[in-house]
């Protein structure tokens, strides 16, 4: 400590941990609050068990029964085919692409939690859950994720519109694909309405059976799924807060969050989202979910993209996947060269997903991306320089 300067880099390291503030006493959801460190391991714990299962009760039940029968009669026969073993070279290959400054970490599925920057201290859901993982686990992942893609993307199997860990797909290609189809109708006089969906936990709430469901219909090989089923069944977590652990708890759904398999997961599990008929666009980066459609008229938006938004929205419920309709957003892009005219119309018609209404906005961050009604890039713009601004008044 004594020999540490302003310009040695472990100066800001020691600085950071020591502002860190602790866990404070948390508000239960039944309006108590807990106080000591077993009762702050207990509630988090609490929040993080909620996070990784299905909070609403199923739409359609009778969907739900028959996918889980049909699974457990699948997995219950023996595998038809074998799987490749993995070459030495392989392994040592993907050895070397593990990241030699992370935490290798122990079995055992302890977690604590990390603060979320600008939420309230004193929520249990204000912290996001960090585990460290075993080098052989992460190794393992990496095995599966390889066998997975190369039967996947080997077979072109995965939709091309679904641009997140996709080979010859990006993020940035994903936003340029929806700029230039709005450009493209602002030199024809077309008017383009976008929707945004803000889908609700989609990695902690993946469901098992659907997921293996999944992984049948796009015929991965039996052993595979079998493998990737044990993977994701009877996971546990304990909470860690001080020296206090909280009891065992069970993670019913969801894939690891952080793992390297979990985006290829999703990707198989939502590849038979809805593709939208009559020019209505779909686009998705893993989660990140976007329909947009162009015309000259209203009374052709109106017409085609409430369809899409419906069969959408009906696909979302019959896989356990919660859309938060009051997170999402709508916006009518229309050449202009008046800022003014970044002003909400009010006469636009009500675009609604299951019965709730999607509120219109001037602007929203897609991918990293500010898109305001005009496409003037004025936010986005302005945003990036208060952000090199925070980041050039602090030391590199």
């Amino acid at each position: 400590m004594e020999e540490i300067r302003p310009s040695h880099k472990a100066f800001w390291k020691i600085t950071k941990a020591l502002k860190t503030e602790g866990i404070p006493p948390l508000k239960r959801p039944d309006g108590t609050t807990a106080l000591d460190d077993a009762e702050v391991a207990e509630c988090i714990a609490d929040s993080i068990e909620t996070q990784c299962s299905h909070v609403s009760p199923p739409h359609d039940i009778a969907h739900i029964n028959s996918i889980e029968e049909e699974v457990l009669q699948k997995t219950s026969l023996e595998p038809k085919d074998d799987l490749t073993p993995v070459s030495l070279s392989e392994v040592q290959l993907l050895v070397k692409s593990l990241k030699t400054r992370k935490a290798p970490g122990l079995d055992g599925a302890e977690v604590i939690g990390i603060h979320k920057p600008g939420k309230p201290r004193d929520l249990s859901a204000s912290y996001r859950p960090i585990s460290l993982l075993s080098g052989l686990a992460k190794l393992l992942e990496r095995v599966l994720k390889t066998l997975l893609s190369n039967h996947l993307f080997g077979k072109g199997l995965i939709i091309d519109e679904q641009f997140g860990f996709h080979p010859a797909h990006s993020c940035p290609q994903q936003v340029l694909r929806l700029v230039e189809y709005i450009m493209e109708g602002f030199k024809t006089k077309q008017k383009t309405v976008a929707v945004f969906f803000d889908v609700a936990k989609a990695f902690d709430r993946v469901w098992h059976a659907g997921l293996v469901y999944k992984l049948y219909s796009l015929e991965v090989p039996d052993r595979l799924i079998f493998i990737i089923q044990n993977f994701l069944s009877n996971r546990y977590f304990t909470f860690r807060h001080e020296r206090t652990h909280s009891t065992r708890r069970l993670i019913r759904a969801g894939v690891p969050q952080g793992s390297a398999l979990s985006p290829l997961l999703y990707s198989a599990y939502t590849n038979d989202i809805p593709r939208p008929t009559s020019g209505v666009q779909l686009a998705l980066f893993a989660d990140d979910t976007a329909l947009f459609f162009r015309s000259r008229t209203r009374r052709s938006i109106f017409r085609h993209l409430p369809k899409a938004i419906d069969e959408l929205g009906q696909w979302f419920r019959k896989w356990r996947i919660e859309v938060n309709p009051d997170k999402s957003a709508a916006i009518q892009f229309k050449y202009s060269k008046n800022r003014s005219h970044l002003v909400v119309d009010r006469n636009t018609p009500n675009l609604k997903m299951l019965n709730a209404r999607i509120p219109w906005q001037r602007f929203y961050k897609y991918l990293g991306v500010t898109l305001d009604k005009n496409l003037h890039f004025r936010e986005h713009i302005a945003r990036g320089k208060a952000l090199s601004t925070q980041q050039g008044s602090e030391p590199c």
